[in-house]
């Protein structure tokens, strides 16, 4: 049986002014064709009773109310535009009756704007009134929402970069001017395109009918439609001349188109490499969790099966040697049951809210802890938002609510100092009651313990911080990880010493200022590379800001690459201030030839089995 399809409804096809424009009585303005009159470009997503808006425009509540959309699930943001961004607060009624704060995806300089543009909402102050409620998440490659891969597809907007973005077999490109090469190659075998053409006149920022006319022919949907349309086209006329000029597949679109497409040929492409795959993946076959962002979006997904679900709940900053001990308990007893194995965590954790002073740097990204928990097997992940309103829930109203009616609790795994509710007021004996009282198991597991001492993720970060990157990869089961872009650096490195590629980390904690010898993993190889990585302000040059560089070993990208991975398996040496660029050149070729001999040493003596014993699959090998 095929998959169910995405609906697309045109929420809005007109410019940033709207179509009839203000104090205009143009003759397209004064139409009394109902598809001649065009709200503020936004679109409607739908599947499986869930929807998705991309851009929140000045008219959204009036589009949300006209397309009757009762639930929202999440918000994809094209661009910072006021255009596209103004209805932002009119999502609070979804927050309301949700009980949830929505996940907003874009890229950091929207969520730039709208930090500025609603200030209010992110700004932490005491408010007396309702405001909204949301998670970022900036977007750097393919997410999932509905079920379906949403693969964003980079543009220029004039001088700004922008976001498209394509869905199953459609994609949605709004507001751009020019689109590079690696982009187009995203959109092939579209069966819907719908596509900026602004007007027939020239405009620095958008695409005219003319340049959108050359762009479908080279992409070649089964049917494209334009949309941001100014009060220059008359919706009849142009679509006459369209077909007059032999695009019978090319169409203005108008408030209120609704199409339909598959889903199946997006994930064909993904596998064959369509879209990049994540940074740090070195199998892209590995298996992927399933994320929900609510308890409630789990249900929606399986209650119809009666698995249920197997249950292990925790923060699991690191996915360390203790959280795998409790993940692969849960996969080993869903497999006996026939139930979902699931993690239940939350973003931000609780610390981040409630008390933020006290709250941890974090081991690892969400990305990251949704990687390990595919690799170590799990089915499906439930990362709740974490709210005040969820945080005052009692220990039992979340075990009835949240567990049992929505995640169809057989059993859960814990810790057995677990704690949970409004101010953590429950304990693992209460969770037993709960159990018995709804009719699920509740199976402590016991800590893990390496060298005499519990594995946790305070001591290694501890371990992290001061710069001891070996024994927190023997706690984790892996070397430490650092990911991110990489950045413009001074030139400093290529000019007196080494060449580096310049991380700016996703993560929050990073070990201590010195050098270390790790590997570096990119897209496009088969397996890391060797590299010698310094963490610090390069005192030698009088630095100012702390930087993390790596030099790769023997190894030259004929490209710089957009982001790494670097793995940490042993510090060299402190960070320190040397006489001049010569002697810190000669010390940094030391380093290199140190680190050189460990690798050697590492792959003779096959040492980092150790390392790899009780670790996830995705332990790298030197």
């Amino acid at each position: 049986m095929p998959a169910a399809p995405i609906k697309i409804t045109v929420l809005g096809s007109g410019t940033s002014m709207g179509v009839p424009t203000l104090g205009c009585h143009c003759r397209v303005c004064s139409s009394k064709d109902p598809r001649d009159n065009r709200l503020r470009p936004s679109l409607l997503l739908s599947r499986h009773g869930q929807n998705v808006v991309i851009d929140t425009t000045p008219d959204f509540r009036q589009q949300a109310l006209r397309a009757g959309v009762d639930r929202l699930d999440a918000i994809v943001l094209t661009h910072g535009h006021a255009d596209h961004i103004l209805g932002f607060d009119d999502i609070r009624p979804y927050n309301l009756r949700q009980k949830s704060a929505l996940p907003v995806y874009s890229n950091e300089e929207t969520f730039e704007t709208l930090r500025r543009a609603f200030s209010y909402v992110f700004d932490n102050k005491p408010t007396l009134s309702t405001i909204p409620s949301v998670r970022l998440n900036v977007v750097k490659e393919p997410f999932e929402l509905l079920g379906v891969p949403f693969i964003p597809v980079p543009l220029r907007h004039g001088p700004m970069e922008v976001l498209g973005f394509r869905f199953g077999n459609a994609a949605y490109l709004t507001d751009f001017s020019s689109i590079s090469a690696s982009s187009m190659a995203l959109l092939e075998n579209l069966d819907e395109l719908i596509i900026d053409a602004l007007r027939d006149m020239p405009h620095p920022m958008h695409q005219t009918v003319e340049q959108a006319l050359a762009l479908v022919q080279k992409l070649n949907p089964k049917r494209a439609w334009f949309t941001h349309i100014a009060h220059d086209l008359n919706h009849a006329e142009t679509n006459d001349r369209l077909r007059k000029m032999g695009f019978l597949n090319v169409h203005l679109a108008y408030d209120g188109l609704e199409l339909e497409v598959a889903v199946e040929r997006l994930a064909t492409s993904a596998r064959q490499g369509a879209a990049p795959p994540a940074v740090g993946l070195e199998n892209p076959e590995q298996p992927k969790v399933k994320v929900f962002e609510s308890a409630s979006a789990w249900h929606q997904a399986y209650a119809h099966t009666g698995r249920g679900s197997v249950l292990a709940i925790g923060n699991y900053d690191g996915i360390h040697l203790g959280h795998q001990a409790i993940l692969r308990a849960d996969v080993e007893r869903a497999h006996e049951t026939g139930a979902v194995a699931t993690a239940l965590t939350f973003d931000p954790p609780p610390l981040k809210l409630l008390r933020p002073e006290a709250a941890p740097l974090r081991l690892s990204t969400n990305q990251q802890r949704m990687e390990w928990f595919g690799a170590v097997g799990l089915e499906a992940a439930v990362v709740l938002p974490f709210t005040l309103e969820l945080s005052r829930l009692s220990p039992t109203d979340f075990v009835e609510q949240i567990l049992v009616r929505d995640l169809g609790l057989k059993t859960v795994l814990v810790g057995e100092n677990f704690r949970f509710g409004h101010r953590q007021a429950g304990d693992v004996q209460l969770l037993r009651e709960l159990g018995a009282r709804h009719n699920f198991e509740v199976a402590i597991i016991p800590p893990v313990m390496y060298h005499g001492e519990i594995v946790s993720s305070t001591i290694i970060r501890r371990e992290i911080s001061e710069g001891d990157v070996s024994h927190a990869g023997r706690l984790l089961g892996r070397p430490f990880v650092l990911s991110g872009e990489v950045v413009k650096g001074t030139g400093t490195g290529t000019r007196f010493t080494f060449p580096t590629l310049n991380l700016a980390p996703d993560q929050e904690l990073l070990p201590g200022r010195g050098v270390y010898i790790t590997r570096t993993y990119f897209s496009g190889l088969l397996r890391s590379v060797r590299s010698v990585t310094n963490i610090g302000m390069r005192p030698t040059f009088n630095g100012t800001a702390l930087t993390v560089e790596t030099h790769l070993i023997d190894f030259a990208p004929e490209t710089t690459p957009e982001r790494i991975e670097v793995r940490f398996w042993k510090r060299l040496r402190q960070e320190r201030k040397f006489a001049d660029a010569d002697e810190l050149r000669a010390q940094i070729a030391k380093d290199i030839d140190q680190a050189a001999r460990f690798f050697s040493l590492l792959r003779r003596m096959r040492t980092h089995q150790s390392m790899a014993a009780a670790s996830l699959p995705l332990m790298p090998q030197p």
